[in-house]
């Protein structure tokens, strides 16, 4: 909402969602809350969507003000919204928002989205920051969406087989659920399919009028190659003169520095420093301005699970821009692309590979690369737009339905429905103590003919 200077992908996200839900007519509340900018969890706006005249998504704030969320994340504030106005379904989206509302979404149906695998992106960061200390928080935060939600989707196919995984893990693949489709996958859809320009961002400025600008925009993120980039620039400036490096973004303050500090140090040993340009994080109206200015978007990713479940939004805005890419393939959307021959790619790690695709495209003709751009553009207008990705979502919430091994019975000690199995009851149980063991409290793993207690620790 508004101008941010940070556009991060479940913002996006849950934004073509509205606009989704909207089209397909039902009248939508979008809950957005903000994480990371401050202690005691972040701030949360309540907003009722709605299309204009010409088709535009547009927002009236529903709260007068935002409203602070303390360290219980956002699951009071998701109580909250439900208590005070009937809805007839959820839909939700990101790891903390699906564990908020499998918590407290009752009997309501419930969609939960995962854009990019938890888990993968978890040991992406483990790699990053050295430590494999945060692999059992973050189970903790999809357990209650695997046994509660009623429907799941991911954003491959590849992620929806996952999915179905560690629903399987969880008792989810059981006798109610034998030939019921559990989960689906949504890749990532056009927002924004075009740019106008509105002022100047570097061209004259930083950098010269008929330099060959590759571009990087976004987050520095855990499954970014820095050595690899960095090298495939350096060994491309080294061929060709006029190439210069402009960024956006930087690093992700919270959550991933480790990934441009590596960058920045590459570089900043290099001959070729000043060809470099850091603009870090600007405004999202101003972002435009950077993809109409440049002549190739670059994106340099390792080859590992994270890519290979999840996508990479950047590449979409880039294309819709008229930007030519240059993309390591690993993930489903840069494979599809590349198989129509829409995009320039080169293996994960070969830098020499990405040095030849840069200075193979500075010495390309304007109007071929163009050519190529166009048609690029025009596949996504075709095939990626929010109506086409999210129709079996869309479907859904036109006549939202109960997963039928969560509406059995559940046990009375279960505060929101599970399926009724032994496996299930077991992942529940793993969730319930790790959640009171974090909150202070100790739960006996239960044993046939004993009774089961809950004892607090004593404090101060």
């Amino acid at each position: 909402m508004g101008n941010p200077d940070r556009l991060y992908a479940p913002g996006l996200r849950v934004w073509g969602f509205g606009r989704a839900l909207l089209e397909a007519g039902c009248r939508v509340d979008l809950l957005e809350v903000e994480f990371g900018k401050a202690v005691s969890g972040g701030e949360g706006r309540l907003h009722e969507l709605s299309l204009d005249a010409s088709g535009e998504c547009g927002a009236l704030e529903v709260f007068s003000r935002p409203r602070r969320i303390d360290a219980d994340h956002p699951v009071r504030l998701v109580k909250r919204c439900l208590a005070e106005a009937a809805y007839d379904a959820v839909v939700s989206t990101t790891d903390v928002m699906n564990d908020a509302c499998a918590r407290v979404v009752g009997d309501k149906p419930l969609w939960c989205d995962f854009f990019g695998h938890p888990m993968a992106e978890r040991q992406s960061m483990a790699y990053a920051l050295e430590s494999d200390e945060g692999l059992a928080d973050q189970w903790d935060y999809i357990l209650a969406p695997l046994l509660r939600a009623d429907h799941l989707s991911g954003c491959s196919q590849a992620q929806r087989f996952a999915i179905l995984g560690e629903m399987g893990a969880c008792g989810r693949l059981n006798r109610w659920t034998d030939g019921i489709d559990l989960v689906s996958s949504l890749p990532p859809a056009v927002l924004f399919p075009k740019f106008e320009k509105t002022g100047s961002a570097f061209r004259g400025k930083d950098v010269p009028d008929d330099a060959f600008v590759v571009l990087w925009t976004g987050g520095y993120n855990t499954w970014a190659d820095p050595l690899t980039l960095a090298d495939g620039l350096l060994r491309a400036m080294e061929r060709e003169p006029r190439l210069r490096f402009v960024s956006t973004g930087g690093a992700i303050a919270g959550h991933d520095n480790r990934t441009f500090e590596r960058f920045q140090e590459r570089i900043q040993a290099s001959h070729f420093v000043d060809r470099f340009h850091f603009s870090g994080w600007v405004e999202t109206r101003d972002v435009p301005d950077y993809y109409l200015e440049a002549d190739v978007g670059i994106n340099c990713e390792r080859c590992k699970l994270e890519g290979e479940l999840g996508t990479r939004n950047r590449v979409i805005d880039w294309i819709c821009a008229g930007l030519p890419v240059v993309s390591t393939n690993v993930c489903e959307l840069t494979q599809d692309l590349a198989s129509r021959k829409l995009i320039d790619t080169f293996p994960a790690g070969d830098a020499e590979a990405m040095a030849d695709a840069l200075v193979r495209l500075a010495s390309s003709p304007i109007d071929e690369k163009g050519s190529r751009t166009e048609k690029a553009r025009l596949y996504l207008l075709e095939n990626y737009l929010p109506g086409r990705l999210f129709e079996p979502m869309m479907n859904w919430a036109r006549s939202p339905v109960r997963a039928p091994d969560v509406q059995r019975e559940t046990p009375r000690d279960v505060p929101f429905a599970v399926p009724n199995n032994p496996l299930a009851h077991r992942r529940f149980r793993e969730w319930r103590r790790s959640l009171e063991r974090a909150s202070g409290a100790i739960v006996p793993v239960r044993r046939p003919g004993i009774l089961g207690r809950l004892f607090r620790k004593l404090r101060g």
